[in-house]
């Protein structure tokens, strides 16, 4: 393995006094053995599983058998470990060839904190791969993970050789930081060519990818194709968002929520951009309820709508922009992470598409602290490997506190997570010094005060009635006698409770779209279908929502007489199904 390199500049040494640098283009002739890693895309790749008690995996055979993982304690033996099985599915199929290739995803469970494993993999009754290692952490005292933008091998100077030595630089230099890293997080284009398997060789082959989770995106350079979902098992796959590349997912580790969108629906799918912005909600508030607990909620997808200038303007950064900030609004997330512009930036805290400001904060500062803020604070990651840019073009930069570009430095991100605060610091690969650290600081308290604010704020408005508002004053009246009380004992946990029960009174006020009773954003022949099947008592299941939607006569529990007006509805018979 190519280690970073220490570079003394003699012309430097005789001006000022010797500096050390870190390479970040590293040696035409750093990967001698190219032509040889070019062709090894069947590694396997580790994931974050739904929780930090669990690990995905996937990797590519050329037979299509029953994927197996065995894993266990350092000190066990394989011969006593029960067996992980998985899927296999059909995947590249190599046309010159003709080898077919099948991707394998298997998930492992019941893994425990502070532990050292070994692992090995096989398909069917194939030969067991070698043993690797994977020492798992715990996030009881807080943990940290390392976050990368655009990879996107075989886009940089040298192609994908040198763009792959880069990435092995940077992931070097990132866990010689942070030794004891959870995971890695990537921010999309991990390869140029959506269907270029060398480029993903390229992006697998850092040898700590065997020993390290890494949760990936879809980017626009990967998104028309399967490839993505071929090589990686990412947890908690949903429909939501999808195009060819893999819909939404989410995982938890600890006191973090992860919650991972698929940007490129909104200009991918055949669906409306309300159908698409619909599902990234649902995706959303099935993550927040598999854990409503915790204390930080990231969503990260690629393109970086509050990022450097270049991008801000184009139509999809501005499409996605549109659909998805009113979104991120809505649900209490504390930070975005994104990519698209390979180079780094940080927001100031924005809400309502605006800068949010508290008063005594530097927010232009290299080491910054914040407490209990409002809105949420969008990180654009620069490459972690190839190309960036060197501009700042006037216009768009009201919404950017911090940025760094320098032509051909690459940097990595260190995310640092206790229950009381949120730290992101950001390095630059020539030197490696940290260029950027961005400090969260919150109580479980502040969620309360938060919600409170929204839910009076809403009333005082007079744009809402009848018993939904009723509703929320109830909700709001039980807040507010939980913030005194807790105020008094501090228990903390009772105030998070009441918030989550108040938001969801806070989100209940939100205009139903009559006839969706399917809920994905439109009114179509589906719905009257899923109302007929409900009515009918076959196995479909309705939100409280999806009934009130599915009302568009009745006042209380649908009836057949909602169906039928649905489909007049449909038959443009009548204009519209608001009552």
């Amino acid at each position: 393995m190519t280690k970073f390199k220490k570079i003394v500049s003699g012309a430097l040494t005789l001006a000022f006094s010797a500096t050390v640098m870190f390479s970040s283009i590293p040696s035409a002739f750093a990967l001698e053995n190219w032509s040889t890693i070019r062709t090894d895309f069947s590694k396997v790749m580790l994931a974050p599983g739904a929780d930090e008690s669990q690990l995905n995996f996937a990797w590519y055979s050329t037979e299509d058998s029953v994927p197996v993982v065995q894993i266990v304690k350092d000190e066990e033996e394989f011969a006593d470990a029960g067996l992980f099985t998985g899927t296999i599915s059909t995947a590249y199929r190599n046309a010159e060839t003709g080898t077919q290739y099948f991707s394998n995803k298997v998930t492992a469970t019941g893994l425990e904190p502070n532990t050292s494993y070994k692992y090995r993999y096989k398909t069917g009754d194939g030969a067991w791969s070698e043993t690797y290692s994977y020492n798992t952490q715990s996030s009881e005292n807080g943990f940290g993970f390392i976050a990368v933008g655009d990879v996107q091998i075989g886009v940089g100077n040298g192609g994908s050789e040198q763009d792959t030595e880069r990435w092995e630089n940077t992931l070097s230099l990132a866990i010689e930081k942070m030794p004891d890293a959870s995971f890695i997080m990537s921010m999309g284009d991990q390869v140029d060519g959506n269907k270029e398997e060398d480029q993903y060789a390229g992006f697998m082959y850092p040898e700590l990818l065997r020993s390290m989770p890494i949760s990936t995106l879809a980017g626009n350079h990967d998104c028309d194709v399967p490839n993505l979902t071929w090589h990686f098992n990412n947890p908690n796959q949903t429909k939501y968002g999808e195009t060819n590349a893999g819909g939404d997912y989410y995982y938890s580790y600890g006191d973090l929520l992860v919650i991972s969108l698929n940007s490129n629906a909104v200009l991918k799918s055949t669906k409306s951009n309300n159908a698409i912005a619909v599902e990234h909600r649902k995706c959303i508030e099935e993550a927040i309820a598999s854990n409503p607990y915790a204390k930080w909620r990231v969503i990260d997808f690629h393109q970086d709508i509050y990022g450097y200038p270049d991008h801000y303007s184009d139509a999809e950064v501005s499409k996605c922009r549109e659909q998805l900030y009113p979104i991120i609004d809505d649900y209490d997330i504390d930070v975005v992470l994104t990519g698209h512009g390979h180079n780094y930036t940080r927001s100031y805290q924005m809400e309502n598409n605006s800068t949010v400001k508290a008063d005594g904060v530097d927010y232009n500062a290299s080491d910054v602290t914040v407490q209990n803020p409002d809105g949420t604070v969008y990180f654009e990651l620069s490459t972690a490997a190839s190309k960036n840019y060197e501009n700042n073009k006037p216009g768009y930069n009201n919404h950017i506190a911090k940025s760094f570009a320098v032509n051909m430095v690459q940097s990595y991100s260190l995310v640092k997570v206790t229950s009381e605060s949120f730290t992101i610091e950001t390095y630059r690969t020539d030197t490696n010094e940290m260029y950027d650290s961005y400090t969260i600081n919150k109580s479980d308290r502040a969620k309360l005060d938060e919600s409170i604010s929204k839910a009076e704020s809403m009333i005082a408005s007079g744009e809402y009635s009848g018993v939904k508002l009723e509703n929320l004053k109830a909700a709001l009246e039980t807040a507010k006698l939980v913030q005194a009380e807790t105020a008094e004992n501090g228990e903390l946990a009772k105030a998070y409770d009441a918030a989550v029960v108040l938001d969801e009174a806070i989100n209940d006020m939100k205009p139903v779209l009559y006839g969706d009773v399917n809920g994905d954003g439109d009114v179509r022949i589906n719905d009257a279908i899923v109302l007929q099947k409900y009515l009918a008592g076959q196995d479909v299941s309705l939100s409280k929502r999806q009934l009130e939607a599915a009302a568009v006569v009745s006042d209380g529990e649908p009836t057949v007489k909602d169906v039928t007006r649905i489909q007049q509805y449909l038959a443009e018979i009548i204009p519209s199904l608001n009552k």
